[in-house]
């Protein structure tokens, strides 16, 4: 460990001849770390593709103080790792085990966790020091054909189409992304209609994050636009969602039970009535560190005055060994695991099953009419 005062001192030239600083470049969010052994010579060090690994005490009980973040270079005797510090965060952190886990642990305290004035902000998060504008950012990945490609943001309570980009836009831009911060109204569902111009199909993806970054753990929606089977022809995919200071009244909590392969696991929750998907997890969205762990995820749906119907899909593939351009699926349960899905009205805690299961190959479709509200 060094201290950030020490570590802000660090400077040199680097391989391209530059002079480069630590100075003015660390926050008390962060932490830096060096390993010498006692030596003079780093001999070990995080680098490119490390981002997002723990920074462990080890010990009676190993303790997390460190995410891997950043630095100049790698086994760098000049410039140390530089990591996000867990301490600084750790009520974000236990505000959102406490809030989001079944089984949360003993040290957290949970039950004496006050979460009445939390609960909006920490979840669906505003940009604006006023609270009157939230922000979401529209991730487009485009194919070798950009120009097909358009979409458009509206908000349903009023019909309004909040920003949109026509055909021909993308025009020259094959095979690279983009990000478009987009303002919207608080405490209301929207909806992005992705188009593909000519109906061929996409090799890109669209993805929409909660806020101005594009940060997986604010995912909200992500598609692979019209791309697989069933999509030749089609030029047109919906996708609702919700944005607001505090959650949704009306919602599904969905509780998921990994086996061992987490990073199969898929799923996707779309109306009936007009084919608009609600909700969605592609596979991989879930790695490693979810393995046989459970979890609920929150789904906002519509106002329900009347009843709607939704169909839940969840499914597991993974590339055929036989021949990887095939999916194969063993499903949640119950060759590596006791998988399974239980999906409730409202919290977990009032006991409103809608469906449940696990035991399926590929997928597994139910059909689910949640109660109409009484207002």
């Amino acid at each position: 460990f060094i201290p950030n005062d020490v570590c802000m001192e660090a400077s040199g030239y680097i391989e391209s001849g530059d002079f480069v600083s630590y100075k003015g470049l660390l926050t008390d969010n962060m932490m830096c770390a060096m390993d010498k052994d006692g030596l003079e010579v780093v001999d070990e060090d995080t680098c490119q593709g490390d981002s997002g690994s723990p920074m462990i005490i080890t010990g009676d009980g190993d303790t997390q103080v460190g995410v891997v973040s950043w630095g100049i270079g790698c086994v760098s005797s000049t410039f140390p790792g530089v990591y996000a510090r867990v301490s600084s965060q750790y009520e974000w952190i236990r505000m959102g085990v406490c809030q989001h886990s079944l089984s949360p642990p003993a040290s957290f305290n949970c039950d004496d966790l006050d979460t009445s004035n939390t609960t909006g902000a920490q979840y669906y998060p505003l940009e604006d020091e006023d609270q009157s504008k939230s922000f979401v950012t529209l991730e487009v990945s485009l194919d070798t054909k950009p120009e097909d490609f358009s979409w458009a943001l509206t908000n349903l309570e009023t019909g309004k189409v909040i920003s949109s980009i026509p055909p021909m836009f993308y025009h020259g831009f094959a095979n690279h992304t983009f990000r478009h911060k987009v303002g919207v109204e608080p405490d209301q569902f929207f909806k992005i209609s992705l188009r593909d111009k000519n109906g061929d199909g996409s090799r890109g993806y669209a993805a929409i994050y909660r806020g101005g970054a594009p940060i997986l753990s604010n995912l909200i929606m992500y598609d692979n636009v019209f791309r697989g089977d069933g999509t030749e022809g089609l030029t047109t995919k919906d996708h609702a969602f919700y944005v607001g200071t505090e959650p949704p009244k009306n919602y599904l909590s969905l509780v998921i039970k990994f086996d061992k392969f987490p990073s199969d696991t898929w799923w996707k929750l779309e109306s009936i009535t007009d084919g608009v998907i609600l909700g969605q997890r592609p596979p991989k969205f879930y790695n490693e560190p979810f393995e046989l762990l459970t979890i609920v995820e929150k789904i906002p749906i519509f106002a329900a005055t009347t009843q709607r119907t939704y169909q839940f899909t969840i499914g597991d593939e993974y590339p055929c060994e036989d021949n990887p351009n095939n999916v194969c699926g063993d499903g949640m349960c119950c060759n590596y695991g006791q998988g399974s899905f239980t999906l409730y009205a409202g919290d977990v805690e009032a006991g409103i099953l809608l469906a449940t299961g696990g035991e399926f190959m590929l997928s597994e479709s139910v059909l689910i009419t949640p109660p109409v509200s009484s207002s």
